[in-house]
């Protein structure tokens, strides 16, 4: 039946969608905006759309900070940021106050290139590196991490391919193993000049470096004083300039 008043109709017809809510950027929200990542840049102007149409829409991403509830915080899953805005319901004004790309720490892989020879100094080496595995910055990798049967060959080819870190121990049994020549050192240099794999090398003993690839990287010690030519204390204390030098690579900021 049709209506047969305007009253009538005017119950009939849709609601008029309500305007979005006008953005307002803050000084703070200004700044806070360039220096986000270009990921969270690009993804931002579709979010901040989203809310200024409706800044109850998103009620599992978004928390009120303020006792009225009139300050929210929208966190965005990928990429990862957050918005904070306050909402002005009786201007329909959506303040933006405040934007952050949380910073998620990345835990590296270290690749460690021994020979089997010096497994001694390998065990050294981890002892001091330990630290950084235990605050998640590092996840040192060696090949006795192999678990019996497994396909080793593919297990070392994947270890390298995912490196972030590698670190040498120099001897010249290191330098004489046909593996470490031409599969290790090469890869390892190699992800070092393509995607910035950090290389550090320690000299444990007197060895012909200076005709290695490694000749033109600066190592953790002198050659001409490698480690098993040192006292006790003066090993530590190598080591201990390496774990420093290794966790200032690595530690966010």
């Amino acid at each position: 039946m049709p209506p047969d008043s305007a009253s009538d109709a005017a119950l009939a017809a849709p609601p008029m969608p309500a305007d979005p809510y006008a953005l307002v950027y803050t000084d703070s929200g200004r700044a806070s905006r360039k220096a986000l990542p270009p990921g969270a840049l690009a993804a931002l102007p579709d979010v901040v759309d989203a809310l200024a149409d409706n800044p109850d829409g998103f009620p599992g991403r978004t928390r009120p900070i303020s006792r009225n509830g009139s300050i929210r915080v929208y966190s965005h899953p990928a990429p990862a940021f957050q918005v904070t805005f306050e909402v002005d319901s009786e201007r329909r004004v959506l303040y933006l106050q405040h934007f952050v790309a949380p910073q998620v720490q990345a835990t590296r892989p270290v690749f460690i290139s021994y020979s089997h020879q010096d497994s001694a100094w390998l065990a050294k080496l981890k002892q001091f590196l330990q630290p950084l595995e235990d605050r998640e910055l590092i996840r040192v990798w060696d090949d006795t991490e192999i678990a019996v049967g497994a396909d080793w060959l593919s297990e070392i080819r994947a270890q390298l391919a995912s490196a972030r870190v590698a670190v040498f121990l120099v001897t010249q049994s290191f330098l004489a193993s046909p593996f470490i020549r031409n599969e290790e050192l090469p890869a390892l240099l190699k992800a070092a000049q393509d995607r910035g794999c950090l290389i550090f090398w320690i000299a444990v003993s007197t060895s012909t470096f200076e005709d290695s690839p490694l000749a033109k990287i600066q190592g953790a010690n002198p050659p001409g004083q490698p480690l098993d030519l040192l006292p006790e204390p003066e090993q530590n204390r190598v080591l201990a300039e390496l774990y420093r030098k290794l966790k200032d690579a690595v530690a966010p900021g």
